[in-house]
Parts: structure tokens; C-alpha cells; sequence
């Protein structure tokens, strides 16, 4: 093989290798982590951001659902009890008080009306917000309701008018004035009296109010042709929204797809500066003369709604975000926007001081390579004489060396003439080539995937009061001979045993093995480990000894299934939100009194063949929404479990 010298390239210091190397790594490195951490900074920021958004669209919702909501509460309630043929004093008197006790939870509620079929209309009109120049005493101090009844006549309709004080006192006289309305030519009337449940119309400007609101409605459930509804301002949408508005730039409004403005932090003044020109008409964004709002209803034209977007105004691009404000009002939106150069300003700023330190790092790692080159090559050095005096015994020219570093090419030089000696040195001892083969095993890695499971819970009524009454021996006994019976019947129907928790068993099913129908197997588990239990506790009785009663708890859903633990200990187990609902639904059993509680997911997963009874809508500790829950009380058509006559309830 050429040497280097026939190349006409001398060798290479190591040294100089070293700092080369070095610092290509360094200045990659750097320049990685420079990258890297702008990208995860800025994708924070954005994550920031995009937080705040969601908290603002849960707020502004919320605050929305849970008006609509205590007002169906209502609804709902007056629709069942109040009687609407009885004397005007007396339905004045109910629908004023109901009102009143409304307004305590839900300042918002405007007005309790009821609407009949024949024409007639009752209203209960809050006077704190409400203006009605044309209802004598409304002014007077005092006066905290007005009351309107409807009446038609054969050329149109008559209402009669009564101002009253917080108390239900009038304050004047009664009213009467000629008026043209009619309520069933409302939308909320035609929509109640068709639907089963509540309707919500559309936000509108109300005619006595400088605000905008909806209407709920519901048709009675004791008398035909008959609804019942409240209306709702939204100015406590202007006071959330202004609320939230805490930095200048941040802007929020609520309008509808057409445009209209039906809320925003200064919706009073935009309201009012319109409403001489447009009595009974909302304001459109463009209208306005924010060339932000205008903006922001162009770029809802253009995308709609979503996550978020950018949009640009003059020479700045702002960060927006359109969310339908609920399934009840589909074309309700609320618009945020934000400049974008406050969003990620902190990141370039960033940015620039990484790219500053990672230079001043390189420079600073160049200098200390070169002075460590320096003293990694000068013991190599010592070493590449030592050797050469190994060299000098044997005589013999060395090879030449192929690397192009200096230091390498002598050590290369030195091991061949080693090499030579000891093989000179074999001739006269020789040695032994001892091989051994070991096989290798396919070690188990930590981790795990993500698939659906079912996931059962079990657990002893009363186990500590057992426990307590028993010597360890007996105790021991005793449990080893359940799980036994228990754990027999499960994994009869392919289930895999997770672990023993004190009293308690987790199990679930499809993981190791895919079972396509895992929820029907593990509803048939439960049912079948119930009954063994049974069988068992008869045994027991019969013993003289203590019951064992057991109460089970089923969820289905998505797991990580797989190895945890460490390197030296791991267990196959599944982890998830699925396996916390599964406990908790367990753990309800003794609110209930059942022995098998399943989830929604469970009950229709299982298909047919087996008798659910809905016990109620709970929230598991730990979850957020109440979700229904049901009792797997045996396969259709059979006698239900023995053990509910038996009574597993609390103890």
C-alpha cells in the first residue's frame, strides 16, 4: 500500500484533528440547539397562546350555557306546575315570584312570559333594565315590575298594564292601551309549540332594552297550545368580554354570521350609537369604524371557523380564533384576535440571545479543544518511543503506515513490530484459542401502545371489618380461596389479571390478545364471576363463616397497554383515564347499592343479550361532566343477580 509521502500529503496533527472535529461538533450542536430552542419556544408560546384562547372560548361559553341553562330549569319546572287558567292576580303573583327567585341566580333574566293559543299573552317584566316610557309609574321609586296581560278583542287586542313594587304592591293604578301584538305570530311560539323540548331563538335588539337577548321557551306540559318562556340579556356577555380583555390589543367580540355585533367590552356604546338610526336592527362589524372588527369578520367570511388563523392589517399580522359560541345557537361565533408579533416577539427575542451565547459558547469550546489536542498528543507521543524501543530489539524495518496522522502512523508501526514479536514468541509457547457460544434471549423493553381495552375492578363490602375478626392464617385462607373462585371466571372469558390490590382485582381484556368482542367477554366475566362469588359465599355460610360480598365496576376505552417499572422490574399492566372510571364506577356500587356498575360505553358496546337498569348520571371523583351509569344486572331474560336481592350496598 502507498504511503502518505507518495500522496505528496504530509501527516496530520492530531491536534489540529482534534480542534477540527470539535469544533464542526460544537458549532452543529449549537446551531441545533439555537434552532431547537427557538422552535420549542415559539411552539410554547403558540401553545400559550392557544390556551389562553381556550380559556377565553370555555369562559365566554360557559357563561352563556349556564344562563341557558338555569332558565330551562325553570322552564322546565313552570311548565309542570303552573296552572295558566287560573285569575290574572294569581298567575301574576307565581310567574312574579318565580322571576324574582330566577333573578337571584341569573340577574340576566328580563322577563317571564306565558303565551296562549287563543292570543292571550302575560308578562312579568323586570324594571331594572327595562325602559317603557309608554307604562305609567315605571319611574317611580319603588317600582320594580310591570305586568302586561294581553287580552284580544274582535278588531285587534287590548293590554292591560300593572306596575308593582318588589313585593308584588301595585304602584297605580291599572293601564289599558290599545296594541297589535299577537304571540303567536312570534318565532319562539311556533318553535315551543312543535318542539318537545326548549327552543332559544336567535339573539335579537329587545324593543325596551339598550341590550341584545334570546328567548327560551317551552310549551306546558298541562295545558295545550299553551308556552311558557324567559328572555335573556346578553350584557353580562359585554362584562366577561371585558373582563377578559385585560391588554389593549386583545380583541373580543360575539356576533352572528351576518355580521351583526351581539356583544363586545364596549357593546353598550356601539349599541347605543345605532339605535336611533335602527330601533329594532343590531350593528354589523363592518359598521363600526374598527377597522380591527372589520377585519376579523373578513377573515370569518374567508375561513370560518376553527383553530387558529392569521389575518393581516395593513403592514401586522394579528392571531385569531372563531369558535360557534354553542349547538343551540350554531350561528353564534366569538372572534378573538391578537397581534402575532406579541405572540411570538418573546421567542425571536430568544432567538437572538441563543444565537449570541452559542457563538461566544463555539469560540470559548474552540480554544479549550485546541489546549486539550495539545495535551491528548503528547503522551501519545511518549507512548510512540516506548514502543519504538520495543522496535529496536527485534531488528526489522517497520511498516509503513496508512493514516495521515503522525502519531497514529508511529503507533501503527510499534504495534507491527509488538505484533512480530509476539508472534515469535508463539513459536516457542504456543497458546490456546478458547471460543464459547452464548445465546442470546430477546430482552423486554420498557413502553407500550395505545388500544382499546375493557378494564374491570373488583372489591370486598366490608373487607376491613373482615380482615380485622380474622387471625393472618385464616385470613390468608380465606382470600387465597376467593381469588381462586374469582380469578377462575375471569379468565375463563379471556381475560388478563393485572394485579392483586389488597382485596380488590383489576383486570382487563383484548390486551395481550386482540378480542374483537372484549366488552361482551368482559360483561360475561363479571356476571359470571358474580355468580361464582355467590357459590361461593354459599359455601361460606354454610361454613358458619362470614360472607364475602364483592362489588365490580366495567369501562371501556382507550389504554396504554405495556411494560412499566425499570430495567430490572417491570409489569405488564394498562394505564389510562379508562382504568381510573373503572374504579370509580366500583366505588359507586356502595352509593347505589348494586354489584355490576358499567358505563354508557359498556351498556352499547355489549350488544345484545344482556339487561342493563340505568341507575343515574354521576361524576366520578376525578371527572368533570356527569356521565349515565348503569347496572349489568344479568343476561336478558333471566332472574337478576342473587347478591342485589342480598343487598351490597354500604357498610
Amino acid at each position: 500500500m502507498r504511503g502518505a509521502a507518495a500522496t505528496g500529503l504530509g501527516p496530520w496533527k492530531l491536534q489540529v484533528v482534534v480542534a477540527a472535529v470539535f469544533a464542526v461538533i460544537v458549532l452543529a450542536i449549537s446551531g441545533g440547539l439555537i434552532w431547537y430552542n427557538h422552535s420549542e419556544v415559539t411552539t410554547l408560546v403558540r401553545a400559550d397562546a392557544d390556551a389562553r384562547f381556550d380559556r377565553i372560548v370555555a369562559r365566554v361559553r360557559d357563561e352563556f350555557r349556564n344562563g341557558l341553562h338555569l332558565a330551562d330549569v325553570v322552564l322546565d319546572t313552570a311548565t309542570l306546575t303552573i296552572e295558566t287558567d287560573v285569575p290574572e292576580d294569581h298567575l301574576g303573583a307565581v310567574m312574579r315570584g318565580t322571576l324574582r327567585d330566577l333573578q337571584e341566580v341569573l340577574p340576566a333574566a328580563a322577563s317571564f312570559f306565558v303565551a296562549w293559543d287563543d292570543g292571550r299573552f302575560f308578562l312579568v317584566q323586570s324594571l331594572a333594565t327595562a325602559n317603557l316610557p309608554e307604562v305609567k309609574g315605571t319611574t317611580v321609586p319603588g317600582a320594580a315590575y310591570a305586568l302586561e296581560f294581553v287580552e284580544p278583542i274582535p278588531d285587534g287586542a287590548i293590554a292591560h298594564w300593572m306596575v308593582t313594587n318588589a313585593q308584588g304592591r301595585p304602584l297605580g293604578p291599572p293601564q289599558v292601551m290599545a296594541t297589535s301584538f299577537d304571540p303567536r305570530t312570534r318565532p319562539w311560539y311556533a318553535q315551543a309549540t312543535a318542539a318537545a323540548g326548549p327552543v332559544v331563538t336567535p339573539p335579537y335588539r329587545f324593543a325596551n332594552m339598550d341590550q341584545v337577548g334570546v328567548s327560551l321557551a317551552r310549551k306546558s306540559q298541562l295545558a295545550e297550545g299553551v308556552v311558557f318562556g324567559i328572555d335573556i340579556g346578553l350584557a353580562v356577555l359585554d362584562r366577561t368580554l371585558s373582563d377578559l380583555r385585560r391588554e389593549h390589543e386583545l380583541e373580543l367580540v360575539v356576533f352572528d354570521r351576518s355580521g351583526a355585533l351581539i356583544a363586545h367590552p364596549d357593546g353598550v356604546r356601539y349599541r347605543t350609537a345605532f339605535r336611533e338610526a335602527r330601533a329594532e336592527q343590531l350593528p354589523l362589524l363592518s359598521e363600526l369604524g374598527s377597522p380591527i372588527l372589520a377585519e376579523m369578520y373578513r377573515s370569518f367570511q374567508a375561513i370560518g371557523t376553527g383553530r387558529n388563523f392569521t389575518g393581516v392589517l395593513g403592514d401586522r399580522t394579528y392571531l385569531e380564533r372563531f369558535e360557534p359560541m354553542g349547538s343551540s345557537m350554531p350561528d353564534v361565533v366569538l372572534g378573538i384576535s391578537y397581534p402575532y408579533d406579541l405572540v411570538v416577539g418573546p421567542a425571536d427575542r430568544i432567538r437572538w440571545t441563543s444565537l449570541l451565547i452559542g457563538v461566544a459558547a463555539t469560540l470559548m469550546a474552540l480554544g479549550i479543544v485546541l489546549v486539550a489536542a495539545r495535551a491528548l498528543a503528547r503522551p501519545l507521543r511518549r507512548v510512540t518511543v516506548e514502543l519504538g524501543q520495543i522496535m529496536r530489539f527485534d531488528f526489522r524495518q517497520p511498516g509503513v503506515a496508512v493514516s495521515r496522522i503522525e502519531e497514529i502512523r508511529s503507533l501503527a508501526s510499534a504495534i507491527g513490530v509488538l505484533e512480530m514479536t509476539l508472534r515469535t514468541f508463539a513459536a516457542y509457547v504456543p497458546g490456546q484459542v478458547v471460543r464459547s457460544i452464548i445465546a442470546q434471549k430477546l430482552a423486554p423493553t420498557l413502553g407500550g401502545r395505545r388500544q382499546p381495552v375493557t378494564v374491570l375492578f373488583s372489591d370486598i363490602a366490608g373487607f376491613t371489618s373482615l380482615a380485622e375478626g380474622l387471625s393472618p392464617e385464616e385470613l390468608m385462607a380465606r382470600t387465597s380461596r376467593y381469588f381462586t373462585a374469582l380469578g377462575a371466571e375471569l379468565i375463563a372469558t379471556g381475560a388478563t389479571i393485572d394485579k392483586y390490590i389488597g382485596d380488590s382485582v383489576m383486570a382487563f381484556w383484548n390486551a395481550p390478545e386482540a378480542q374483537p368482542d372484549h366488552i361482551r367477554r368482559a360483561c360475561f366475566g363479571a356476571l359470571n364471576a358474580a355468580a361464582r362469588i355467590d357459590r361461593l359465599n354459599a359455601e361460606f355460610e354454610a361454613e358458619g363463616r362470614t360472607m364475602m360480598l364483592t362489588r365490580f365496576g366495567l369501562h371501556t376505552g382507550e389504554v396504554v397497554v405495556g411494560n412499566v417499572g425499570s430495567i430490572d422490574r417491570m409489569n405488564y399492566t394498562a394505564l389510562g383515564h379508562t382504568v381510573n372510571v373503572a374504579a370509580r364506577l366500583e366505588a359507586l356500587n356502595k352509593i347505589h347499592g348494586t354489584t355490576i356498575l358499567v358505563s354508557e360505553a359498556v351498556r352499547q358496546g355489549a350488544g345484545e343479550g344482556f339487561e342493563f337498569r340505568f341507575v343515574g348520571n354521576e361524576i366520578p371523583r376525578g371527572a368533570r361532566e356527569p356521565v349515565p351509569i348503569y347496572a349489568l344486572v344479568g343476561l336478558a331474560g333471566e332472574a337478576p343477580l342473587a347478591t342485589l336481592a342480598q343487598g351490597c350496598g354500604p357498610t
